[in-house]
Formats: structure tokens, sequence, C-alpha cells
């Protein structure tokens, strides 16, 4: 029988009832909801419902993180999107860097109203090395891409080479597709990004099929929910969903 191990302090999934309007907040590879904890407090103020899943082997152990796959992060979406509908009348996700690839695929299995990708993982240039890497099992993560000083993010220190295979198996899979995204979409992004390049988002932007807008993040680097414009940030989420659902009740 596999351990199980316990959630790492912080790292837990939260949620806060609102109006009608659910929010599906979706964290990053490695990362957790403390990454979008914040952006989440800003969102139930304006009076949203927000639900921010734990993506399953994140924030626990890194040997939990190396037996999870991509079908087990994307179903952790899919469940909660499922919890948002028993409550809400429309339900967005909004996701972070992998969570923007994850609400990608939710789109277009016909999930969700709405999308928001901030950073969306559509390539990951530092991990392609490990695409094939049958040595090493773990490898050291680099500091979380943060621009603001004094910023703690939550994240293994080690990552398993097998949970990247599966983020760029998952890449694989929706970045062909994203041409077929119908959904109204909101592509954003930061002016410089470490992790993954800017030109993916704008890209994406050029791609989708439905409404779409695209905003960019000029002081921020790619954990933008966590960086100088967060607050900006949370404004042009919150405006966006409350403009696509007045246009998808008319």
């Amino acid at each position: 029988m596999a351990k199980t191990y316990p959630v790492i302090p912080g790292a837990g999934s939260f949620y806060y009832e609102g109006n009608e309007i659910g929010i599906l907040l979706c964290h990053g590879f490695n990362g957790t909801p403390q990454s979008v904890h914040e952006v989440g407090l800003d969102l139930m103020e304006s009076g949203f419902t927000v639900y921010a899943p734990r993506l399953a082997g994140h924030g626990t152990d890194p040997e939990d993180f190396r037996r999870s796959t991509r079908d087990d992060w994307y179903e952790t979406v899919v469940e909660g999107v499922r919890l948002l509908r028993e409550r809400c009348c429309r339900v967005m996700v909004v996701g972070q860097s992998m969570g923007g690839t994850l609400a990608l695929k939710a789109a277009l299995a016909g999930h969700v109203d709405a999308v928001v990708t901030i950073n969306a993982a559509l390539s990951v240039p530092g991990y392609a090395c490990h695409a094939a890497d049958g040595v090493c099992r773990f490898i050291d993560e680099d500091a979380p891409d943060i621009s603001a000083k004094g910023v703690h993010e939550i994240v293994y220190d080690k990552v398993p080479t097998s949970a990247i295979r599966q983020l760029l198996a998952l890449i694989e899979e929706v970045r062909p597709r994203v041409s077929h995204v119908s959904v109204p979409t909101y592509v954003i992004h930061s002016a410089i990004d470490h992790v993954v390049p800017p030109e993916d988002s704008i890209w994406l932007y050029e791609q989708v099929a439905g409404l779409k807008k695209r905003a960019v993040l000029e002081r921020s680097y790619h954990v933008a929910t966590m960086d100088n414009d967060r607050e900006r940030l949370s404004g042009l989420i919150a405006s966006y969903c409350e403009q696509v659902a007045s246009v998808l009740n008319v």
C-alpha cells in the first residue's frame, strides 16, 4: 500500500462562498493553492464564489508528486468544476502556468463557461532536457520566478522527472488543440517570464477561437499571482468574469 503524506501547512485547498458566479483558481506545476490565495481573497471580496483545489501530488511530498499523473491533475480540476456547478450558474477557470494549460483542456471538453490563463504553460524550455530523462529520478528545483522581494511560495525543493514528463505530455496534448477553444478567453501574461516564454501567450491569444482579450503585466515574473501586479491582476480577473457572466446571461 502506497504511503500517504500530510498536506504541508498552508498548502491546502480553500473555498469561499459568494454569488452565483464561480471561479476555480488552479495553481501551477509544483505549486499549491497558497500561490493563488491572495488573488482568491481579492475575488471573494468582490463577491464571487471561489474554489482553489490542491492538485493531486502537490503540497505533500515529492514522492507523492512522483506517483501523480496529468490525468490526476486534470481530474482534480474537473471535480472542482462539478463542485462549483452545484452552487453556481456560471463557472470560470483561472489558471496560473500549468493551471492555465489545465483550464484550456477543461474548456476543450466543454466543462467551463470561460477561462483566464496567467502565463499558461504551453512550453517550458527549462524542462525540455528531461523529456526522455531515464537517469535522474529527481532534480533540484530553482527558486520561484517572482520579482517582488520577500515572497515565499510553497514548492518542493526537488521535482521528480516523471512529473516533468507528465507536464510535457499535457502540453503536447493541449497545445495543438487550442484553436478549438471557443469559450471566452482572457490571456494574461507577464512581460518578463523566466519559465514560460511570453510569446507563448501571444500565440495562444492569436489561436483561440472564441471571444478573447489579452493583458500584459509589466512588473511581475512567472508567478504573477504572488508578484507586484497581484492587485491589478485580481481586478482584471474580477472585471472580466463579471462581463462574461453578463454577456452569457443575455
